[in-house]
This record gives structure tokens, C-alpha cells and sequence, in this order.
């Protein structure tokens, strides 16, 4: 790899990630667009400005750039260099301190994933992100289920096709007890293993069902938190499993009803938390 052009690439990344007028944006873009954007050589150059950069916000904008341009460039990447940059993400996004440049990190390994796995490679994916969510760090956790939920999106086959196994590794995350952000994360990745149970899977309903009553506590701990963002994330999870057809909440429809009721009546809680616990009454009604 030419170190000039990663040197030239992180250039016009700095000054993109810093720019405060339009002129020096558009300059900018245009550059990396014409130069560096229309060469497949961008791939592993931005890997590396994503990882190594010492300006988190450079990481994370070449990290954001790097998800786009995998769809395009991957499959042109030798094998060799694509097994060497497989390495080099998932020890670099265990090591990454900035949330946003590890999401957007998480983002790469589901866009390359969505390459990979059809075509049988990065088989040892899955037991890394098992090994993450199992650690006893709570930011690894975090990442291990951020990134599997992430996968839901890119390759939903494969991971409904362990579902088995991560209701088991849900079943914990759902209950971390440390961090917040792993319990509301393992809600939203419920949240998608709930579009793939059939209403004829018995077992996988029950199980699924098991689980509510631990998803509604994370709701609970959120709004006493007075956490906003993470109480809407998992009122979205909720609001969406009442349009499936599989009847994942018949269950518990009574309790969360009066949850629902007794959260938009609390006078003591924002206004926007006891609105969208009143949302979630008018789903329950359509």
C-alpha cells in the first residue's frame, strides 16, 4: 500500500472532518471522491486511517467511509490482504475507545460480513462476537452485541439460523449487570429475532415470551434513568412486535397495558417518555 496515498487520503479526511464553511467541504469531497474514492486501493487505506489516525473523529469519518465503498471495492481485494484486514478490524474495534469510531467500525465488519458469509469465509466471525459478548469488559460486551444485532441486517439468514444459540447468549445480555447500553442493545436484537419467528414455532414463541418480562424491566431502569434516546429505542422494539403476526406479547399484553398507562400518567416523568409509553396504548388499539 502506498503510504502517499494514505497520507493524501487522511489529509483530506482531516480537513472534511474539521471543515466549517461549505467551500472547504466541497473541495474536499471532491477530491476524495475523483482521487482516492475511485480506487479500489481506498479500501484497505481507509482501514487503516480508521484504525490507526490519532483524531477519533478522523477514525470514525474514514471508518463511515470505508462501510460505503465495501459493497463496491471488497470482492477486487486479494485474499490475502482481505483475511490480513479481517484481523486488523476485529482487534481494532476490541481496542477503539470512541463509541461512535466503534459503531462505526461495527458497521465495516457487518458490510463485509454481508459479502463474506454467502460466499463461506470469515467463519470464525460469529465465535468472536460469542467471545465478546461473554467477556467480562463492558464495553466488549457491548460491541459483540451491537455488532450481532448489526448482522441481523446484513445476513438475517444465517443469524436467524442461530437462533437457539443466541437466545441463550440474549438471555444474560438482556440482564448485564453493569451496563445499560448491553441490556437496551439486546432488546433491539431481540427485537429483530422476534421478524423471524414463525407463528407456528411454538417453542421459539415460549421462549421469546420468557423474555418479556426481562425487556420490560430494561424499559423500566431507562425511565428511571430518565434516559431518553434508550427508553425510545426500546419502546420501538416493543411498538414493532405488536404488528407481527406471531403473538410474541399475548402473554404479558395485560401488564404491559397497565405499564403503559401507569408510565403516561407519571407526572413525575418527562414528556416525552409519557408520550411515548401513551403511543405505544394507541398501537395497541390499531
Amino acid at each position: 500500500m502506498d503510504p502517499q496515498f494514505v497520507s493524501g487520503l487522511e489529509h483530506y479526511l482531516q480537513k472534511l472532518a474539521s471543515a466549517s464553511d461549505t467551500e472547504t467541504i466541497q473541495t474536499a469531497t471532491k477530491v476524495l471522491s475523483e482521487q482516492y474514492y475511485a480506487r479500489a486501493e481506498c479500501i484497505p487505506a481507509l482501514l487503516t486511517i480508521s484504525t490507526e489516525s490519532q483524531e477519533w473523529q478522523v477514525r470514525q469519518l474514514a471508518a463511515v467511509e470505508l462501510r460505503k465503498r465495501i459493497p463496491k471495492y471488497w470482492e477486487d481485494i486479494d485474499d490475502g490482504l482481505q483475511q490480513r484486514m479481517r484481523e486488523t478490524i476485529l482487534k481494532a474495534i476490541v481496542d477503539e475507545t470512541n463509541d461512535l469510531t466503534r459503531h462505526g467500525l461495527a458497521r465495516v465488519i457487518s458490510s463485509i460480513a454481508r459479502s463474506d458469509v454467502p460466499n463461506q469465509k470469515w467463519g470464525d466471525l460469529i465465535q468472536f462476537l460469542y467471545k465478546c459478548c461473554q467477556s467480562p469488559t463492558a464495553a466488549h460486551r457491548e460491541i459483540g452485541v451491537y455488532v450481532l444485532d448489526s448482522l441481523f441486517e446484513s445476513i438475517p439468514d444465517m443469524m436467524s439460523a442461530h437462533m437457539q444459540h443466541l437466545f441463550e447468549l440474549f438471555s444474560a445480555l438482556v440482564s448485564d449487570p453493569e451496563s445499560l447500553v448491553v441490556q437496551v442493545t439486546t432488546v433491539e436484537a431481540l427485537g429483530k429475532i422476534a421478524d423471524f419467528i414463525e407463528p407456528e414455532d411454538r417453542s421459539a414463541i415460549s421462549k421469546f415470551q420468557g423474555l418479556v418480562p426481562a425487556m420490560v424491566q430494561v424499559l423500566q431502569k431507562c425511565l428511571a434513568t430518565n434516559e431518553e434516546d434508550l427508553a425510545s429505542r426500546c419502546f420501538e422494539v416493543f411498538n414493532g412486535m405488536l404488528i407481527l403476526e406471531t403473538p410474541l406479547l399475548n402473554r404479558h399484553f395485560g401488564d404491559l397495558i397497565e405499564f403503559s398507562i401507569n408510565v403516561g400518567g407519571n407526572e413525575e416523568l418527562d414528556d416525552n417518555l409519557r408520550i411515548m409509553a401513551l403511543n405505544f396504548l394507541v398501537w395497541t388499539a390499531t
